[in-house]
């Protein structure tokens, strides 16, 4: 059977009810308390000395009473060293012996009759002798407890002191606990009033984004979609999931072929571009490429906006062409006219005006009247009259005389009239000058 120095019992193999009876009283499994008295010496000197010595003891010979007699036996006690797991413990073994005849046939039941007194003298001190090893071991145990508690109590004393300044330190990491709880709790609030703010500044924008209908896409340093517009979807088609992906994944309908090499452009010169682009649908944008600045005045990519102006362009298409045809007709009227804007510059003038005063049309587009013929046409009285039409403090004038003094034609006399243009019942940014020689007076040579 396998014990600890202290006797108790961890495993038994075998039959040891020969050896071993179970004590009176409460369950115990200690082997000083359940061997048989005649081995009770015998077995407490050999663990005694095999844990003292860290030995193994054989005791042989050793009598073990039976119901016909007496039976020998070997009594060994192993210290265990190894395994790791068993180390420390002992290992108590009974092995029978080859028993005489005459010793295995000796009555039990009359030992102490047949015992002289010199055998029940031997018997005492036997028993006495391991009484007192008994005390002594006792005793041995007792000291190395005591010395055991003393230690303990030191250990104790000193877990105590340190358990009295971590209560301490604790006391002041609580303080502090406190105090820094109250700090984040502020922190808390703050952060929190911010996040309010920046969740109220993000439903704006989406809003404002929302509502301005302009395509809008917003690019980092490596031309990655970092957020865009529902409107991109009429250029580029675009799903929430293709946020992260270049812009230059993906097809678009604009007739333009540099979109990337712009956005790097703009990036490395932080030079902003705008131009305007028509798509293969027929619609015009104008395409405006700005570099994305952070608060910290840091560049993190570009920002693309698609404005659409086709209906501008087509207005701009009208009006060109409604342009294209009033010059026409000017130029083909038989009455010398010319066309002015507010700053007074020749717009067109008609083929009659032309052919009077030996101009040509196309020299004198975007001239001023002050200049026109060599300065002939720089009265002072007619320059009032075309301001007030420009300041609208007159509408019209009608058959006003002036000397025009022409070179290489002489001095003529003349009547002038002037009308604001009009289309559509709206006033436009132009002026009509008509001309006509007044026939009251003749021509001086």
């Amino acid at each position: 059977m396998v014990i600890n120095p202290k006797g108790e019992i961890l495993y038994v193999n075998g039959r040891t009810g020969r050896f071993l009876e179970p004590a009176p009283g409460l369950s115990n499994l200690n082997i000083f308390e359940m061997v048989r008295g005649e081995l009770r010496y015998e077995l407490s000197a050999s663990i005694h000395q095999a844990n003292t010595n860290h030995k193994d003891v054989v005791v042989e010979d050793v009598k073990l009473a039976t119901e016909g007699g007496f039976q020998l036996l070997r009594l060994s006690v192993r210290h265990l060293a190894e395994p790791e797991h068993l180390q420390g413990l002992l290992l108590v073994s009974f092995e029978e012996q080859p028993t005489p005849r005459r010793v295995r046939k000796g009555k039990s039941g009359i030992q102490g009759e047949e015992l002289g007194r010199d055998a029940v003298v031997a018997a005492l001190e036997k028993e006495l002798q391991y009484t007192k090893l008994r005390l002594q071991t006792t005793i041995e145990e007792m000291d190395s407890s005591v010395e055991e508690l003393k230690s303990t109590n030191e250990e104790l004393q000193s877990a105590n002191e340190e358990l009295q300044s971590t209560n301490e330190e604790a006391m002041t990491n609580k303080e502090e606990m406190q105090s820094m709880n109250e700090e984040l709790l502020t922190l808390n609030m703050q952060y929190v009033s911010r996040t309010e703010e920046l969740t109220q500044s993000a439903n704006d924008m989406k809003n404002l984004l929302d509502a301005t209908q302009i395509a809008t896409v917003f690019l980092d340093n490596d031309l990655v979609i970092k957020r865009f517009t529902p409107p991109v979807g009429r250029i580029f088609k675009l799903v929430p999931s293709d946020v992260g992906r270049p812009i230059t994944d993906f097809a678009n309908t604009l007739r333009y072929d540099h979109l990337a090499r712009d956005v790097q452009q703009v990036i490395d010169r932080l030079v902003s571009t705008e131009t305007n682009i028509q798509t293969t649908t027929g619609e015009w944008y104008a395409m405006r490429i700005l570099p994305y600045r952070t608060l910290d005045n840091y560049i993190n990519g570009a920002v693309i906006t698609f404005n659409d102006v086709t209906q501008l362009k087509h207005l701009e298409e009208k009006l060109q062409a409604s342009t294209s045809f009033a010059e026409s007709i000017i130029e083909t009227v038989r009455e010398p006219m010319l066309v002015l804007n507010n700053d007074l510059r020749i717009l067109t003038i008609s083929q009659a005006f032309a052919k009077r005063y030996n101009l040509n049309i196309a020299d004198v587009k975007n001239q001023l009247l002050i200049e026109l013929n060599g300065g002939a046409w720089n009265v002072p009285a007619l320059h009032t009259l075309l301001l007030n039409l420009v300041s609208d403090k007159k509408e019209e004038f009608d058959e006003v005389p002036l000397e025009i003094k022409l070179p290489q034609l002489g001095v003529r006399q003349v009547l002038v009239y002037g009308r604001r243009l009009l289309n559509h019942g709206s006033e436009m940014d132009c002026l009509l000058l008509g001309v006509s020689d007044d026939s009251s007076n003749a021509p001086a040579q």
